[in-house]
């Protein structure tokens, strides 16, 4: 999956565009790119701190040479690199298939003829590294890409050539805990049956899910895999006995790639042997369909500075008070169209707190960001919209793009389990009402009791307390009214509507105690959101020229809302709130430093 390149992402490296991020990692991040002949290409740029570290440079040196070596057939190839580049690159041919680690995550274990072929490919993949004199050593569900014709192996980042002279790097515990072989976790001598064992692991958790050897702490799946029996239960018949022979412990004891190609030709065959049959479910054939048609992105950069110019300025209310202060951060606005689609805008705004992927016609346009907005350029046209969540597919939509104008839709994810994309109109954020009529009974009960309390102390030392009644007993009858008294209050407070906010597109409405009930766009100059957590605060100031009058409840004419009355005080409803501003309040919203 695709997401928008970030501020400060490099706009090219070497001779190659960038136009979107495919993923990263401690190591690096891998970007979508486009060579100056149209190529579309995965550029893996190394992190600039990690690219001071010699060793790694020697390291990364190594990694361009081992995919250069096993070549594309196998792998991604490999079309340009510069290691001694600052920072250091490489650019391979783009795999428009997602991970093994994707798939299964969003789309569950594969089944047994998409195992059989995977492990055919994977054995074939293997033997032809090794005959490089090349050993993987960190073969996993995340460096194995499925595309549309078989697997493909990626990521040589700690793979070492066969014929290595030094053995303290040889022996050197490197790899991903739950992937690695006895010997690797020793810290022994890694040779090809290695990767065997490794292989037994992927194939076990493309079958099953996870990994044999379960999930914990490293040393706790060091543990298992040293001494313990894998768990191969779910594994489809057929299949166990092949996997169980590539996890035996001792090297010795584990079959030949060409002997694991062998057991697993016919089932695979079930799977790919048919020309015109992919060898995957449906569901992920239909990803690598859309990532195959999704060669053309739209550039989401900023926009250059001759558009920032024209758009006119908003006024605003300076920047002072206790509550505005730091940089302001504007929102970037979406890139200009480009080619046949000139002239035409689809918005999509997300408004949820999961990335989404956008695909129209079938053709996956690109995703967009949690809480962000990003411009696409379809052609004019009765258009079919489908916005889904990886793993999630949503419901089609029909869209009309008219040239020379914009289609906004923003998208949102209902709180329940597997909850597809649905387009929203307004935002609703709700206070609790049960705090608000516990607090209320509270009150009422600390006052009466305050208030009885007194009374009966004063009583007493005045010696108008008759010699009948006790004091203890006037002081638990003060108790029991008090707390009488706040059970009545408290049931009446569960009545009282809760607190309520609502943002639309034409304006902002506050089902709350204080402030105006409702406020066009056109009256609030600026509207940010203050702080975090449980002080955060939604600030109002109004335009230039109006004033909210009785409604502000702040100095400088301001109205404001604790995030907590409106039921955003945790993070991630606090981050909807922020996303759900830019996009119905446009301009006026202005991003606050936290």
């Amino acid at each position: 999956m695709t997401n928008p390149l970030r501020p400060g992402d490099p706009a090219r490296i070497g001779p190659y565009s960038l136009h979107a991020r495919l993923g990263g990692g401690g190591m690096g991040q891998v970007f979508l790119g486009r060579s100056p002949g149209g190529h579309t290409v995965a550029v893996k740029v190394v992190h600039p701190d990690v690219a001071e570290n010699p060793a790694f440079r020697r390291r990364f040196a190594v990694e361009v040479e081992a995919a250069r070596k096993v070549g594309g057939f196998y792998t991604a190839q490999v079309v340009d690199a510069d290691p001694d580049a600052n920072p250091p690159w490489l650019a391979t041919a783009y795999i428009p298939g997602p991970t093994l680690y994707e798939a299964v995550e969003g789309h569950g274990p594969l089944p047994r003829a998409s195992v059989a072929a995977l492990g055919a490919g994977l054995a074939e993949g293997l033997a032809a590294i090794h005959t490089c004199g090349i050993v993987h050593r960190d073969l996993k569900p995340g460096n194995v890409l499925l595309a549309a014709d078989g697997p493909r192996v990626i990521d040589f980042g700690i793979a070492r050539a066969l014929d290595t002279t030094s053995a303290t790097r040889t022996r050197t515990v490197m790899g991903t805990a739950g992937f690695m072989s006895p010997e690797q976790v020793r810290g022994g001598r890694i040779g090809p049956p290695g990767d065997v064992f490794t292989l037994g692991c992927v194939l076990g958790y493309a079958a099953t899910g996870h990994s044999p050897f379960g999930e914990g702490p490293i040393e706790a799946l060091g543990y298992r895999i040293v001494h313990e029996d894998p768990a191969l239960d779910g594994i489809p018949a057929g299949l166990s006995p092949t996997i169980r022979a590539c996890l035996a412990k001792d090297p010795a004891d584990r079959p030949g790639l060409e002997e694991v190609l062998a057991d697993l030709t016919a089932p695979a065959a079930a799977a790919g042997g048919d020309p015109g049959r992919p060898w995957l479910p449906e569901a992920l054939t239909g990803i690598i369909t859309h990532r195959t048609a999704a060669l053309t992105l739209a550039d989401t950069r900023r926009e250059p500075p001759t558009a920032r110019a024209a758009r006119p300025k908003r006024k605003r209310r300076p920047d002072t008070g206790p509550d505005r202060t730091g940089p302001k951060e504007k929102r970037r606005s979406a890139p200009e169209p480009d080619g046949d689609a000139a002239g035409t805008e689809l918005v999509v705004g997300n408004l949820s707190a999961e990335p989404l992927d956008v695909i129209v016609d079938g053709v996956a346009m690109g995703g967009v960001r949690a809480g962000g907005t990003r411009a696409f350029s379809p052609a004019p046209g009765r258009r079919s919209l489908l916005v889904e969540v990886p793993g999630r597919r949503g419901v089609v939509r029909s869209i009309n793009v008219k040239a020379d104008a914009a289609v906004k839709m923003a998208f949102d994810i209902p709180e329940r389990r597997q909850a597809v994309p649905e387009p929203v109109r307004e935002v609703v954020f709700t206070g609790s009402r049960l705090p608000t009529a516990g607090g209320m009974a509270l009150l009422w009960i600390l006052l009466i009791w305050g208030l009885g309390g007194l009374a009966a102390v004063g009583a007493t030392a005045a010696g108008d307390v008759h010699p009948s009644v006790d004091v203890t007993e006037m002081l638990l009858v003060i108790a029991g009214l008090g707390l009488a008294a706040g059970a009545i209050v408290g049931v009446i407070g569960l009545f009282v509507p809760p607190s309520q906010l609502t943002l639309t597109h034409r304006r902002l409405k506050a089902g709350l105690p204080n402030g105006p009930k409702s406020l066009s766009w056109d009256r609030i100059g600026q509207v940010s959101v203050v702080g975090n957590g449980r002080t955060a605060m939604l600030v109002l100031w109004p335009s230039e020229g109006t004033s909210f009058g009785k409604g502000a409840n702040a100095p400088e004419g301001t109205i404001r809302y604790t995030a907590k009355s409106i039921g955003a005080a945790d993070e991630q409803s606090l981050d909807r709130l922020r996303a759900a501003l830019r996009w119905f309040a446009g301009d006026a919203y202005v991003e606050q430093p936290a």
